[in-house]
């Protein structure tokens, strides 16, 4: 099925943990720090990425659909809508072509 990228309607905001300590008890906690944010459409994931993903012991995932961006790693956070998801991979688009995408899992 074809990327559109007209349905890239929400955002996403990529970052990392920072540990900081909290000026009160002087415990280290780690906090969100956003790096960046995309438009993003969220994609469909088959029967075979959702059934591999359960195998792996790995749930509550989104696939979305962004424009290719070689700043996104796998070692990053992804926010959306207030909920926080660690990027599991990234399939790639590094053709040279005007209008590429990732899609992130």
């Amino acid at each position: 099925m074809a990327i559109n990228p007209l349905e890239f309607n929400e955002r996403v905001d990529f970052g990392n943990y920072k540990d900081v300590i909290n000026k009160v008890n002087l415990n280290k906690t780690s906090v969100f720090v956003k790096s960046f944010s995309r438009w993003f459409g969220y994609r469909q994931q088959t029967l075979n990425q959702q059934y591999t993903l359960m195998g792996n012991k790995i749930t509550n995932t989104k696939l979305i659909a962004i424009r290719h961006d070689p700043l996104v790693t796998e070692q990053m956070v992804a926010v959306i809508n207030s909920v926080e998801y660690k990027v599991i991979s990234i399939s790639s688009d590094d053709r040279s072509a005007r209008e590429t995408f990732d899609l992130l899992t």
